[in-house]
């Protein structure tokens, strides 16, 4: 009986940790066009997913808080001064920032809409046509070199076209992994089996 209290109370003292887990939606650039290797998560609460629309505006500045919704999201470009924005710390780190999202839930795991992100010395802005979102603009007050965008570039640096979806969602055209075809192949022998059976 006092096994079953201890783990009464472990489930009950881990609930408030999976109340806040939220539903992570990833970038998968899907050509070779700068910005190369950025990273983008963006995480959002259930009830936000299930509600299949977001307008989310939030200037950060001093020790404001973000509005529901988005829970964090994290971005990266690759080099020595790569950043990583966090909202989990409570903003940006300088202190200063604008995010801008107008964004759909598809339910097949895939985002549409548009995202602008500055934190006053790296911005990135992206926007979907369907599916498939496009880099608009991404630069930084610090080198992105690595992402084949130098801040003295004249244009904008872009052109990386890629989908935003959601954790476990298969991208169009994605190839079945050998395993699940293995897996597929063993269920479609034993059906093929079963029904001969029943022949018989």
């Amino acid at each position: 009986m006092k096994l079953f209290s201890y783990l009464a109370a472990a489930v009950l003292a881990l609930l408030p940790l999976c109340s806040q887990a939220g539903v992570i939606y990833q970038w998968q650039a899907t050509n070779d066009e700068t910005p190369y290797g950025i990273t983008l998560e963006l995480e959002f609460d259930e009830a936000t997913v299930q509600a299949g629309t977001l307008e989310y505006y939030f200037e950060h500045f001093n020790d404001e808080r973000p509005p529901a919704g988005l829970l964090n999201l994290r971005y990266t470009f690759p080099g020595p001064y790569g950043v990583t924005w966090s909202l989990q710390d409570g903003g940006f780190e300088s202190m200063l920032g604008y995010i801008d999202m107008r964004l759909s839930f598809e339910p097949d795991g895939f985002l549409r809409g548009s995202i602008y992100l500055n934190d006053s010395e790296t911005h990135l802005y992206m926007e979907s046509t369907g599916r498939a979102f496009t880099i608009v603009d991404a630069n930084s007050d610090y080198e992105m070199v690595d992402a084949g965008c130098p801040w003295h570039k004249p244009e904008p640096c872009g052109g990386a076209t890629g989908y935003i979806v959601r954790d476990g969602a298969e991208l169009p055209g994605e190839v079945p992994e050998p395993a699940t075809l293995a897996l597929f192949g063993a269920g479609l022998l034993a059906a093929a089996g079963l029904r001969r059976k029943a022949v018989r």
